[in-house]
C-alpha cells in the first residue's frame, strides 16, 4: 500500500471516496472489488477519528428488540456475524452481562424471554464461522453466578442477570485499516494526510476535489466521475460549501460522544449498567441511559458520555465527560472501587444527531445512516454522502451507498461480496516501524504507535520504546532530529494528555 500522489493527480476514478474512516473504508473497498476504479482520501491519518473512538464491541441488537425493531435487531446480527467471519484475527466474541432486577422490563422473566426471542432471530448466526468464532446462546444467571461475575452490582436490587454474547474489535483502529489495504489490494488508490479543499464543480455536476497534500502543501485535482463524502462531522460543512445557500451559521447536527479506558481490570466480560442521571445531566439521550464497561487487557473501556458542544471546545467538553462518566458508573454501583484517578485516557468522537432528518427532538441521537444522493436532493449531479451511526453496521451501510453509486454509472449489477471475502489484516500488530511506512503508509509516529500496533495501548509505551521506534522510523522517511523530537513528543503528549484529571476533577 504506497501513498502515489502522481496517481491521484493524474488519473480519472469511477469514484472518490472523500474520508477514510470505517464508512468510508468500507465503501471503498465494496467499491473496488465490484470492479470500480477508486480513490480514498482522508485529512488525517486511516480511521484516525471517531472511528478509532469506540467501546470495542460489535452489537447484536439486542437492544433493539425494546423497541420492537425487529429489522435493526436482524441487521446487527448479520453484520456481528461478517465481522467475525472476514475478520477473525481482529474480532471474537465477547460475554455481556446485565443484571435483573424488579418486575417489569429488567426482571428475569422479560429478560429470558428477550433473550430467547434473540437466539431465535439469530438461529443462523454461527453458519460459516468456526468453532472459535462461534455465539453461543444466551442464558439467565442466578443471583450469585451474576455477582460472582461483577461483584460491584447493587446487590440489595439484583434477583440474577442475563449473559449473552455479542462481538469485540481487538484492535478497531487496525480493523478499519484493513478495509483500507483491501481496497488498495484491489487497485484503489489510497492516501492519507491528503485534505478536501472543495469539491470541483462543472454546471450541475461534481467532477471531483481539489485537494491539498497535508504535509508539502501541494495542492491538485482528483477528477472522478462520482464523489462520496464519507467524512463524519466534517460532512456536511463539505457539501454546504458546494451549494449557494452555505451562508451563515450552521445547524448543529452532531453530539460529542466520549469513552474513557480505566486504569485495571473491572471484569471478565462486558457489563451493562442502567445510568441514575437524569434529562438534566443527559439532554442528548435524555437520562437512564446504559453505561457499558467493556474489557481490554489489563485496561477496563467505559461509555458512552454524551454532549453538545462546538468544535471549539471539544476538548473540554470531553474532559467534563470523562468525568462525569467516572461519576455515573459511582453512582450505578456505589461500592466500586474507581474515581478520576483511574482514568489513564479518555477519547471522543462526533455522532450524528437527528437534526430533522428522522422524527423525534433534534438534539437526540440519530438512529438510522443518512445516505443521500445530492443530485436529487439539492441538485448537484454525481454526488453522494454517507453518514452512519454504528461502527456494527458500516459495512452494511457501505454496501447499500455502492449500490447506488454502480447503479448511477450505469455499471452492470454485480453482488457485494465484502461480507464475505476476508480482509486483507496485515500481517502483525507487533511489525516494525520499516513494515508501517513501506506496507502500511504511515506517515507520522502516532500512526504507528497508535494505529499500526498496539504499542499505545495504556498506559504505556515508554519514552524509550516510543524515541527507538521514532529512530527507526526516522531513518526510512528522512527525519532529522528535529523532526523526530517533535514526533515523539506528540506521542507522549497524546499518552499523557489525561493525567491532569484527578487535580481539575
Amino acid at each position: 500500500m504506497r501513498r502515489d500522489l502522481t496517481r491521484l493527480a493524474e488519473t480519472r476514478f469511477d469514484l472518490l471516496v472523500i474520508g477514510a474512516g470505517i464508512h468510508g473504508a468500507c465503501a471503498a473497498w465494496d467499491a473496488a472489488l465490484r470492479g470500480l476504479s477508486v480513490a480514498v482520501v482522508d485529512q488525517g491519518d486511516f480511521g484516525a477519528a471517531t472511528s478509532a473512538n469506540s467501546l470495542r464491541i460489535i452489537h447484536g441488537g439486542l437492544r433493539y428488540l425494546a423497541r420492537g425493531d425487529l429489522a435493526r435487531t436482524l441487521e446487527s446480527t448479520r453484520e456481528r456475524t461478517a465481522l467475525l467471519r472476514i475478520a477473525p484475527s481482529l474480532v471474537q466474541p465477547l460475554p455481556v452481562l446485565v443484571p435483573t432486577f424488579g418486575h417489569g422490563f429488567h426482571s428475569r422473566t422479560a429478560l429470558r424471554a428477550a433473550l430467547a426471542l434473540n437466539d431465535t432471530l439469530s438461529l443462523f448466526r454461527n453458519r460459516t464461522l468456526p468453532d472459535d468464532r462461534a455465539i453461543p446462546p444466551g442464558r439467565i444467571l442466578s443471583r450469585a453466578e451474576c455477582l460472582d461475575l461483577f461483584p460491584a452490582f447493587d446487590s440489595d436490587e439484583v434477583t440474577g442477570g442475563a449473559l449473552w454474547y455479542d462481538a469485540r474489535m481487538t484492535h478497531p483502529e487496525r480493523l478499519t485499516l484493513s478495509f483500507v489495504r483491501s481496497a488498495a489490494d484491489r487497485g484503489a488508490a489510497v492516501a492519507n494526510y491528503v485534505r478536501a479543499e472543495r469539491l470541483l464543480i462543472e454546471g450541475d455536476s461534481v467532477s471531483g476535489a481539489s485537494v491539498v497534500d497535508v504535509g508539502s502543501g501541494e495542492v491538485f485535482a482528483i477528477q472522478a466521475r462520482t464523489v462520496l463524502v464519507a467524512a463524519g462531522h466534517w460532512t456536511q460543512g463539505i457539501i454546504r460549501a458546494t451549494r449557494a445557500d452555505h451562508g451563515g451559521k450552521a445547524p448543529r447536527t452532531h453530539a460529542l460522544g466520549v469513552n474513557v479506558i480505566l486504569g485495571k481490570s473491572l471484569a471478565t466480560v462486558a457489563v451493562g449498567i442502567q445510568a441514575r442521571s437524569m434529562a438534566d445531566r443527559d439532554p442528548v439521550c435524555g437520562g437512564g441511559r446504559f453505561l457499558f464497561l467493556a474489557p481490554a487487557g489489563n485496561t477496563t473501556m467505559l461509555g458512552t458520555w454524551y454532549g453538545l458542544t462546538e468544535w471549539s471546545h471539544s476538548q473540554t467538553m470531553a474532559e467534563r465527560g470523562a468525568r462525569e462518566l467516572v461519576r455515573e458508573l459511582v453512582e450505578a454501583c456505589p461500592d466500586i472501587d474507581v474515581g478520576n484517578h483511574d482514568i489513564v485516557r479518555w477519547q471522543f468522537g462526533w455522532l450524528p444527531l437527528k437534526a430533522g432528518n428522522e422524527p423525534g427532538r433534534p438534539d437526540a441521537l440519530a438512529d438510522r445512516a443518512r445516505v443521500l444522493d445530492h443530485g436529487a436532493s439539492h441538485g448537484i449531479r454525481h454526488l453522494f454522502s454517507v453518514e452512519g451511526v454504528k461502527y456494527t453496521t458500516a459495512r452494511a451501510v457501505a454496501q447499500r451507498v455502492v449500490d447506488r453509486i454502480v447503479a448511477h454509472l450505469g455499471r452492470p449489477s454485480i453482488p457485494c461480496r465484502t461480507g464475505e471475502v476476508l480482509l486483507n489484516t496485515g500481517r502483525s500488530l507487533l511489525g516494525s516501524p520499516a513494515q508501517a511506512v513501506r506496507e502500511e503508509m504511515a506517515i507520522k509516529l502516532t500512526d504507528f504507535i497508535f494505529r499500526r500496533t498496539d504499542m499505545g495501548t495504556p498506559t504505556g509505551p515508554k519514552r524509550a520504546m516510543v524515541q527507538d521506534a521514532a529512530r527507526l522510523m526516522g531513518a526510512e522517511l528522512g527525519w532529522d532530529t528535529g523532526r523526530r523530537e517533535s514526533e515523539v513528543e506528540e506521542v507522549m503528549r497524546q499518552i499523557e494528555a489525561a493525567t491532569t484529571l484527578e487535580a481539575v476533577g
